[in-house]
Formats: structure tokens, sequence, C-alpha cells
């Protein structure tokens, strides 16, 4: 289930997309590397091109930040999805 951004608050959407960024790049030899990550993530979700997906049948985490094209069908909001008719 995606969870639009704005129900989260501030610290929750800190959180992830600090973890992402760890996640995501690991360390290196920069002095601040998540500094430089949580910007270009935080412009990612504001875009929709990285989203909050709640996964209530995994025990080992509640949500995390993933890119948008990889949701699966069920997991894409309605008001995202296209035009059935079409």
């Amino acid at each position: 289930m995606v969870i639009p951004p704005d129900q989260l608050s501030a610290e929750a959407l800190e959180a992830l997309i600090e973890e992402y960024c760890i996640r995501e790049n690991g360390g290196t030899d920069v002095e601040d590397p998540l500094a430089s990550c949580r910007a270009q993530v935080a412009r990612a979700v504001a875009r929709g091109q990285l989203v909050v997906l709640h996964t209530p049948y995994n025990p080992n985490q509640v949500a995390t930040l993933v890119p948008a094209d990889q949701l699966d069908d069920n997991e894409v909001p309605v008001e995202q999805q296209g035009d059935p008719a079409q």
C-alpha cells in the first residue's frame, strides 16, 4: 500500500529518506555523503519518483521508499493509475 508522504510526520519521512540513502549508497569517502543524497531523495519523493510503500505482510519493515516505476499494479494508488478504458 502506497502512503502519501504528506501523511507522515516530518521526522518519519526524514528517517525513511536517510534509510534509503544508506541502503542505496552505503558509505563513501565524502565527508558527509548523506547530505547531498538526502536532498536528491527528498526531491524525488516530492516529484513522485520515489514513494512510501507500506508492506504489512513483511514483518521486518513497516514502510520504505521505493522507485514508483517498480510498483506492482495492485500497489499503485488509484489516482495514479491510467484510465482502464483506454
